[in-house]
Formats: structure tokens, sequence, C-alpha cells
């Protein structure tokens, strides 16, 4: 059931990140009511808990990379979808597959774009300056969309490959 479920709540994120760089609230809010009910069923008010403290937990360890502009406050509620429905065990096995995806991603995508070396260089400089930037690493209003990735489906890859291995 857990599966089915999240395969929706995937395909709609998907399509709503491919279309305009943005998973719907709505769609995550579906996720994690999905997830207090299903867990609430199988393990009484002990479900309810635990589900929401991984949720809490999910967002309150992504907000930081969130806040540097690294991804999306909607990628970070997806992943606490999943967290609330499996557990942080399971997370934590598909947040480390996803992230080695996702640098995969990105640097095929700046290769392909010849701008690994300037990327490189500006991720370096805002390293070295965040305390007197007081701003974020990307901003697509002053870096543009070239650069973006759409990480729902690298999420959603990531989600199914570690379901079946």
């Amino acid at each position: 059931m857990k599966e089915f479920i999240m395969l929706n709540v995937f395909i709609c994120a998907v399509a709503g990140d491919l279309w305009d760089y943005k998973i719907r609230n709505h769609v995550i809010i579906a996720g994690w009511v999905t997830a207090v009910c299903l867990n609430t069923i199988t393990n009484g008010f002990y479900g309810i808990l635990n589900t929401i403290l991984c949720i809490m937990i999910t967002i309150l360890i992504g907000f930081p990379v969130f806040m540097t502009g690294g991804i999306g406050a909607g990628d970070i509620k997806l992943m606490s979808v999943i967290g609330g429905m499996y557990g942080l065990v399971f997370l934590a096995k598909v947040a480390m597959l996803f992230l080695i995806m996702a640098g995969a991603v990105s640097l095929v995508k700046l290769i392909r774009k010849r701008a690994l070396i300037s990327r490189t260089k500006a991720f370096i400089y805002y390293l070295l300056h965040i305390r007197d930037s007081g701003s974020r690493y990307y901003c697509i209003g002053r870096d543009g969309s070239e650069f973006t990735i759409c990480l729902a489906p690298v999420m959603a890859t990531a989600y199914f490959i570690t379901l079946f291995f």
C-alpha cells in the first residue's frame, strides 16, 4: 500500500518539478497525512508520534541546505514524506543514493554545458565568503535556470532503487 501511495506522490511531484520547478504543497500534505494514517493503523499512537518525528527531523536536517540554496524546500518536504512513510533508516539509504545520483547528474550537466570550472570557482568563492555575502549560493533570479536540476525525478529513482534492492 505504501509503495502505491508513494508512486502517486512521486508522479505528482515529478510532473510539477519538471513543469515549473515546484513541488506543490498539496502533494506533500497528502503524503504526510497518508503516512500518519497508515502508520497509525499499523502502530497506533506510537505510529503518529514516530511519523511526525521523522518528518520534523528530515525538515530540520534539510533546512540549512535549503537556506544556502543547495536544494529546494519542496525537495526537502518530499524527502520528509519518505521519512514519515518508512522511517529514518530507510530514508538514510534513499538520501545517500540520492546525493550520489544528484551529484552525478549535476556533474554531467556542468560538463555538457562547459561550465564545470566557472561554477566550481563560484562555489569556492561562495564558501570562502559565506559569512560576508549573506546570500544564497544559487538564486534562480540571479543565476537563471540554465543549471537548475529537477531533483524530484532523481529522488524518485533513488527511492525505487532502494526499495527494490
